[in-house]
């Protein structure tokens, strides 16, 4: 009973029974076509003595309004788009990524949006952010621009070089006559 209490909830039950009311009423109101009347093949006369019915007049069909129009069939001169053909990287050096391969061999690293549709497409359980070594990628041929296998240095090309920590200096031969200070525990004053 405190529900009801609550103004903020009454509020909020109307608005959804207005909200609800008002869908029903967005229902199609545009009536379902009735089947056309079905006509019974006049019966052939039977030899019996009774005289046959006369002919009568069909009634006529109760005014219908006009259906929606039927979708036409394709035209036979239109053909169905052909099946798209793939070239197939199989990953071989680790550190590959998707647009690292998009970039060679379409030209645009831009392109490694398709190539992830193109892989969960074929394999929906596939992630696109994790290849590994050995991995088939497929590459619209469409899109080719060269042919011709990932070399690892292009790569290598994608990563930071690190560079080495401070190059140790050779020390001067002055500094390596002199006997180096050890350091250590220190000796007590003498008394």
């Amino acid at each position: 009973m405190k529900i009801l209490n609550n103004p903020k909830i009454c509020w909020l039950m109307v608005g959804a029974t207005c909200f609800m009311t008002l869908l029903s009423g967005c229902q199609s109101t545009t009536p379902k076509p009735e089947p056309a009347p079905t006509q019974q093949p006049p019966a052939a006369p039977s030899p019996s003595s009774e005289p046959a019915p006369s002919p009568q007049k069909p009634s006529p069909a109760p005014s219908r309004p006009a259906s929606a129009p039927k979708e036409a069939a394709p035209s036979p001169s239109v053909q169905p788009p052909s099946e798209e053909t793939y070239f197939t990287h199989i990953v071989k050096w680790s550190g590959e990524t998707v647009s690292i391969i998009a970039t060679w061999y379409t030209g645009d690293i831009e392109n490694w949006k398709i190539l992830g549709e193109v892989m969960l497409k074929h394999n929906p359980n596939a992630d696109i952010k994790r290849i590994y070594v050995g991995n088939k990628i497929l590459i619209p041929e469409s899109m080719l621009k060269t042919r011709e296998p990932m070399p690892k240095d292009f790569v290598d090309s994608f990563y930071k070089k690190s560079k080495p920590d401070k190059v140790p200096t050779k020390s001067t031969p002055a500094e390596a006559d002199e006997e180096p200070k050890l350091f250590g525990p220190k000796e007590s004053p003498k008394k």
